[in-house]
């Protein structure tokens, strides 16, 4: 499941229209739709007002029971894939560096 497919998920089942979300999330609409449909990939900070808005943690968001986010370590492969899913991937790395304090959300060390 991408990051778009589970924040749709997780909308959907708080029973939230994608205008709602974005209202409690304190971000603009079309970011939120630009996100779910996969044309724009959230920053940390975006994602974290999104879990707050749909009541849980950022690591929850990454955990859930119904899937996990797999992450290849072969680069050949990571070449090959589309750019959002590059993004993806780039996301959760931040967010385990910020979460183990290697790196603050949205800057470069």
């Amino acid at each position: 499941m991408t990051i778009a497919e589970r924040i749709i998920y997780l909308r959907r089942e708080k029973g939230y229209s994608t205008n709602k979300l974005a209202q409690l999330a304190e971000i603009g609409q079309a970011t939120l739709r630009e996100i779910e449909i996969g044309k724009k990939s959230p920053n940390i900070t975006t994602l974290e007002k999104i879990c707050k808005a749909l009541e849980i943690s950022l690591a929850d968001f990454f955990t859930l029971e119904s899937d996990t986010i797999t992450i290849n370590h072969n680069n050949d492969e990571m070449d090959d894939l589309p750019e959002h899913i590059k993004q993806e991937i780039d996301l959760i790395k931040e967010f385990v560096l910020f979460k183990h304090g290697i790196k603050k959300p949205g800057i470069d060390k």
